[in-house]
């Protein structure tokens, strides 16, 4: 009996370790002060009174998606609306095959510093040439992916939300207005630097989903329980026998 706690233990161990460690975070700095004055904006609110989160400032509630889930995305209907809220100079963003080669450009937001962040800014939209797709950020040399492994460095350089509505007047709370279309939309981060604030593009993306796929360690450990509970029955028959 011993035997079989031990080795259903060890299984859903494994199990656990693997999800556990693909629901870590990529952390998000804030390391700018108040907005204005020739200031950026955080990705959140910097707390002490300071308004300048860009995602509280413009949508007021939002959900992280976990880094795992968005790398691969598709559009709904064929189609995607991408509207840029806030981005640094000569920021453009594309759509991308599996493979990392661009297909098609989506948007170029020309900004600077101190930009205010608003929902009213280049609306592009536009239907995918394939499905999945990946998402890249092109400035300043630097090429980031909503896949990771393609990224510049190899690391996370984009991270995601999901809002369901939006400040009618930014910056006041009581102002909250759910999506006209119903549906849940997406605002996508991209770092470009090394600060990693994830302000150097934000652009809201609607009609499109994450696609997430399990790692080939977290398939491999579920192929494993069927193969635990038929060795389980197996030793139960010895013991009985």
């Amino acid at each position: 009996m011993k035997r079989i706690k031990t080795l259903v233990v060890a299984i859903m161990g494994l199990v656990l370790a693997v999800a556990s460690t693909h629901a870590t975070l990529t952390t998000v700095n804030s390391p700018w002060g108040p907005s204005g004055g020739g200031g950026e904006w955080n990705l959140y609110d910097t707390g002490g009174g300071l308004n300048n989160g860009i995602m509280g400032y413009v949508y007021g509630n939002f959900s992280r998606v976990n880094d795992a889930s968005d790398i691969q995305w598709t559009g709904l209907n064929g189609g995607a609306t991408f509207d840029a809220v806030y981005a640094g100079a000569s920021q453009a963003l594309y759509t991308a095959g599996l493979a990392g080669t661009p297909t098609s450009f989506i948007l170029g937001e020309p900004g600077s510093t101190g930009t205010i962040p608003s929902r009213s800014g280049s609306v592009v939209n536009y239907t995918p040439v394939s499905q999945p797709f990946l998402f890249e950020d092109q400035a300043n040399g630097t090429l980031a992916y909503s896949d990771p492994t393609l990224s510049s460095g190899g690391v996370d350089r984009m991270v995601t939300f999901a809002v369901t509505g939006y400040l009618a007047t930014p910056g006041v709370d009581s102002s909250w207005t759910a999506f006209s279309d119903g549906t849940t939309h997406y605002v996508i981060a991209f770092e470009d630097g090394t600060d990693f604030d994830f302000n150097d593009l934000v652009v809201e993306v609607s009609g499109v989903t994450p696609v997430p796929e399990p790692t080939t360690m977290i398939a491999g450990a579920l192929l494993l329980l069927p193969f635990g509970a038929s060795t389980l029955r197996i030793l139960r028959k010895k013991q009985t026998a």
